[in-house]
């Protein structure tokens, strides 16, 4: 994380204390709402040092753009370190696990019309390996101990 995030972050804390209104603005802010106006974005320009230029400067846009993608990746990273996604990563995730929980329903319809039991097919799957498993550990049993085997 750079120092720029951690100086915004800890101005902006100290300001959540001062009403809601700062914490509905950081939410329009955190969502993508990055309108330079406010208190919010007062707090933005001081921390990333973009006060004392003008909106008009050709140097502005380009560094308000620089700006905003450094706090969007500290802001990732902080939400990594507090073991957190984005709400548009959760948001894509659970799109994700929808389309996988239709696609799984639709093969084991499919797995029906063909006759195929989903869940036996498993169970007998799971006996296998549990079989295949034990006969591996009477194995490594022989090996570690042969005595135990003869006659």
């Amino acid at each position: 994380m750079d120092k720029h995030f951690l100086e915004f972050w800890g101005n902006f804390l100290i300001s959540v204390a001062q009403g809601q209104q700062q914490l509905e603005d950081l939410t329009r802010f955190l969502q993508g709402d990055f309108a330079p106006s406010g208190n919010l974005a007062k707090i933005f320009f001081q921390a990333y040092g973009l006060e004392n230029l003008e909106d008009k400067k050709p140097d502005f846009q380009s560094q308000w753009e620089k700006s905003i993608r450094d706090f969007r990746e500290s802001y990732r990273a902080y939400l990594h370190l507090l073991d957190a996604v984005p709400r548009e990563d959760y948001e894509a995730l659970q799109a994700k696990v929808a389309e996988q929980e239709d696609t799984i329903m639709q093969l084991r319809l499919i797995l029906e019309e063909k006759g195929l039991d989903y869940s036996a097919a498993t169970r007998s799957f799971q006996e296998l390996l549990k079989k295949q498993t034990q006969t591996f550990q009477d194995f490594l049993s022989g090996l570690a101990d042969p005595q135990k085997n003869r006659p």
